[in-house]
């Protein structure tokens, strides 16, 4: 009898003491769930059905007995997605505000400053880069085009009657060609287009998630004393 009254005793101590992650106290509790951060990481596998439906028969183009439409098989793939968020409040919040929160500030204001000094980069860089497509193919098209009309004034020039309208083709292929020789490379610089800058990532999914869970426990403690 004494042992029962004892386990009761101790039951009854233990429900009443808090344990993470959660408070005896409503308002604490509540205090808790506002100011916790959650990180979802899961992954989920879409089924993908294909065919099924009527296609074409090419057959039918060497064999009146081929059908003109058949069954298109059924294929099944699956496709792997992975979702990670980070959320505060039932908002999602992003890398930087997840490491203000967790008190890494430094760390945050580090990852700005890099990334507005990237930013900062593309939006002054004026340096010039030989676009050799488009120069290729001004060469080659003054060229190419000048020795067909070259060609042609040259038939012009060789057959009676026509030596005089040989003068037009050859005049424009001296032309295509001069204009080629004397295209510039200078002409053909034109500002870098660089990749705008992204803000990467600066945590591993692992790293976010030690961190989370080591800054939930800080805040139930830091409640738990008030």
């Amino acid at each position: 009898m004494i042992n029962r009254i004892t386990l009761l005793l101790f039951i009854g101590l233990a429900w009443g003491q808090d344990v993470y992650p959660y408070f005896s106290d409503m308002g604490k509790q509540l205090e808790f769930e506002q100011k916790k951060i959650v990180v979802s990481d899961f992954k989920e596998s879409r089924q993908i059905i294909k065919g099924g439906g009527s296609e074409f028969n090419w057959l039918t183009l060497i064999s009146k007995y081929e059908p003109t439409y058949k069954i298109a098989p059924i294929t099944t793939e699956f496709e792997y997605v992975t979702l990670f968020s980070i959320t505060r409040n039932g908002k999602v919040i992003s890398e930087i505000d997840f490491l203000n929160f967790v008190g890494l500030n430094s760390q945050a204001d580090s990852i700005i400053a890099d990334f507005r000094r990237q930013l900062d980069t593309f939006l002054n860089d004026k340096s010039l880069v030989f676009d050799g497509r488009s120069y290729t193919a001004r060469k080659g098209m003054c060229f190419g085009t000048g020795a067909v009309l070259g060609f042609l004034s040259i038939i012009f020039f060789n057959d009676d009657g026509y030596e005089a309208a040989a003068f037009i083709p050859g005049g424009l292929s001296i032309a295509l060609i001069a204009g080629g020789l004397m295209t510039k490379k200078s002409k053909y610089m034109k500002e870098a287009k660089n990749s705008y800058p992204i803000l990467k990532s600066f945590l591993t999914n692992e790293q976010v998630k030690s961190i989370a869970e080591a800054y939930n426990r800080k805040l139930y403690n830091d409640i738990l004393k008030q």
